[in-house]
């Protein structure tokens, strides 16, 4: 880490009261500091680099409150920042350093800390979601040499947290003093402007562990060539079509990535490039961009969503998980990690997203055992639930075994504010089987069952560390087989996510495989999983005159886009505003009005489908077409008048050719330029048309209803 420069100090007149004794504090809910040995540096005496934000959700605190970095999904959490606290000791000699701060489930799993002292640096991670160890609310960083001529200091950022990391205060205490801080330690209460008597405090609620990654040592790495090989081996081809050309392959790979066309300047600057590599160094561009997790979250969140039912009384917001898995995919996370930490969540789901898994399917026993296997394991046992499967070896005990492991799951649900939904725990129950009212106890396939009266958070972490380990090989395969049928539009194992041997045939079981063990060698990460793909001859290949692959898997097929990326895909071409609609009034037929549908909502319900259906399920209705052809706000866009401030308006200003315009429309729309011949027959119409502007926006009302406009190809 590298620690901020000297600089200026903050708060010089409370660093010089704070060498001769600790900050005395009495505001409401803040901690009584006036026994504690040594000196104390509260964060309002610290120098910050970055958007900290101050709080005072938890208590107690010390002072005023205290500063975190942030909740995962706004902005400011994804800004790196730093806290340096900095004090010249009264004497040389052995101090114990403490650093303040109140634990939970969503704080920093790894808060990265270095102190300066007299003997060199030290670096350590701090767990935060553990209570501290130490008195009160003060954990020890250990103890160290320090020396009057030069400042003790203690830097705090959020670099690779894995959470919210949580500053209050810095304590420095001599040596000699640490027995008396333990005494102490005990002693200390928060007090309330009434100094009421103390009220006894209920107990913590249970967290789950920090995430531990079990390697595997037996995964390999591949490379695209090495890809290319086992797919033209392992599927006997012997002819292929010819790889696209840049324009094509610019389109394709923009909108896989990050889920929109290629704008006008991407394309020229693209094609423009004459470096021999430039494809694969625009696939790095685009896995670095901000877009490509927003895309993915946006996916992830479809893949659950659409099989979450509403709940009475809210409706359920999905925009903070999306936020916070775009976060997780951009950042590298593993998908082990992640699913860990939606299998393990607590607390509620604006502080801690992961828990909308739990939280927004109410804590349902027989719901979160079917979405668990099928989502992250890509096996279906829901038909499981009142009887044996008709059609695979999954007997029903199995089910409910695993529902079992979500038996003492509690999630408490507010009026009309997802973010609200709490994720909690029983402490007791037992999971009954019905009809027979037989106890199951929680197991996973054909696993040794888990004794009774084991807690809630730790059935949730037993049944996570055993989805997510190395040697469940249907963890990482269920993620590959998605990301291959997303990108290729066709699975290994169709439906997508059915991939059990009980289930039927996989198309090259082989090819699957050696993915899966390229995706477990990068520690899950999505970013070379989608690297290895991309860069395939495979995925860059023509489709057929006819529109039909050329050898099982060889190519990559045409496809209707998601309802979020037609959406940006508007935004793209035309400039499509996000308008969000007036909140309806309460009345007493309807006490809890749905919340108000923007421009892109309205997008998403008329273009989107569930993204883990097959491609018979993809809709082509007739609402998309009187959407592209009549909605009232696409058609505000598609003025040319002179007065207006449209894209188009702006094209035609800028481009007095006709050819010239009806080229940059295409690429604009379609983000391709037109052939010759399509060329020809618009600069033909344009110039029959009453008037210049009324025959662009012809043309251009006729592009956006195309089916070019909504597939990807």
């Amino acid at each position: 880490m590298r620690l901020p420069p000297h600089g200026f100090r903050m708060r010089i007149a409370s660093i010089t009261l704070l060498l001769l004794t600790p900050v005395v504090l009495c505001a409401a809910d803040s901690l009584d500091t006036k026994p504690l040995p040594g000196i104390l540096l509260d964060n309002t005496a610290a120098q910050l680099m970055g958007p900290w934000q101050t709080s005072v959700h938890s208590k107690p605190y010390i002072g005023e409150g205290y500063v975190h970095s942030g909740v995962p999904g706004q902005e400011e959490a994804t800004i790196g920042k730093t806290i340096t606290f900095r004090q010249k000791l009264p004497t040389d000699g052995k101090y114990g350093v403490y650093l303040a701060y109140n634990a939970n489930g969503n704080r920093a799993a790894a808060a990265p800390v270095e102190i300066q002292h007299a003997d060199g640096d030290a670096k350590l991670r701090v767990n935060q979601r553990e209570t501290p160890k130490g008195p009160a609310l003060f954990h020890s960083l250990g103890e160290f040499n320090f020396n009057t001529d030069k400042e003790a200091v203690v830097a705090i950022s959020d670099k690779d947290a894995q959470g919210i990391v949580i500053v209050d205060a810095v304590l420095f205490v001599p040596a000699s003093e640490i027995a008396k801080l333990d005494a102490v330690g005990k002693k200390l209460t928060a007090k309330t402007p009434e100094a009421k008597p103390e009220k006894k405090e209920k107990p913590k609620p249970e967290v789950a562990p920090a995430f531990v990654r079990v390697k595997n040592n037996d995964a390999r790495l591949l490379t695209s060539d090495e890809l290319d090989q086992l797919i033209n081996r392992e599927a006997h081809l012997t002819e292929t079509t010819d790889i696209v050309d840049d324009e094509t392959f610019l389109r394709r790979v923009t909108i896989d990535v990050i889920g929109r066309i290629p704008t006008e300047q991407e394309r020229a600057d693209f094609l423009a490039d004459t470096n021999p590599a430039k494809r694969s160094l625009l696939i790095d561009r685009l896995l670095e961009s901000p877009e490509f997790g927003t895309n993915w979250g946006t996916y992830w969140s479809d893949v659950f969503s659409y099989r979450i039912p509403q709940p009475e009384l809210t409706f359920l917001d999905y925009q903070i998980f999306q936020d916070w898995m775009a976060q997780q995919m951009n950042e590298g996370v593993g998908w082990d990690e992640i699913t860990y930490r939606i299998l393990t969540a607590t607390g509620k789901v604006g502080d801690n997203p992961p828990a909308f898994f739990v939280g927004f399917h109410q804590a349902s026993t027989s719901r979160l055992a079917g979405e668990t296997t099928r989502v992250f394991l890509g096996t279906q046992i829901q038909c499981a639930e009142c009887h044996d499967h008709p059609f695979v070896d999954i007997p029903q005990e199995r089910f409910h075994q695993m529902a079992a492991f979500f038996v003492r799951t509690n999630a408490k649900l507010p009026w009309n504010d997802s973010a609200e939904i709490e994720v909690g725990s029983k402490d007791a129950g037992e999971h009954k089987m019905p009809d027979t009212n037989k106890t199951m106890m929680p197991a996973v396939f054909a696993g040794d069952q888990l004794e009774k009266g084991v807690s809630d958070v730790n059935r949730r972490v037993t049944l996570a560390n055993w989805v997510v380990s190395p040697d469940n090989a249907l963890f990482a395969k269920a993620y590959v087989n998605r990301t291959w049928e997303r990108l290729m539009d066709q699975p290994f194992c169709d439906p997508v996510d059915e991939i059990s041997d009980e289930a039927g045939f996989p198309s090259l079981p082989s090819v699957h495989d050696a993915v899966a063990g390229h995706f477990v060698a990068n520690e899950y990460d999505a970013k070379p999983l989608f690297r290895l793909i991309l860069n395939t001859k495979a995925y860059q290949r023509e489709l057929d005159s006819s529109d039909e692959v050329v050898g099982q898997l060889a190519s990559a097929e045409l496809r209707k886009m998601r309802g979020d990326v037609v959406f940006k895909n508007l935004e793209t071409a035309i400039e499509l505003p996000n308008v969000k609609g007036e909140q309806m009034k309460p009345t007493a037929e309807m006490r809890f009005p749905p919340p108000p549908k923007s421009t892109k909502d309205i997008v998403n319900d008329v273009f989107g489908y569930d993204p883990s259906l097959g491609k018979q399920f993809r809709p082509q209705t007739m609402q998309q077409a009187m959407f592209l052809m009549n909605n009232r706000q696409l058609q505000d866009q598609v003025n040319a008048g002179k007065d207006q401030q449209t894209k188009l308006a702006k094209l035609l200003k800028e481009t007095p050719d006709d050819r010239q315009a009806i080229q940059r429309l295409y690429i604009n729309v379609l983000g391709r330029a037109p052939a010759d011949k399509e060329l020809d027959i618009a600069y033909q119409f344009v110039q029959e048309g009453a008037s210049r502007g009324e025959a662009f926006e012809d043309l251009l009302w006729a592009l956006l209803n195309t089916a070019e406009f909504t597939t990807r190809k």
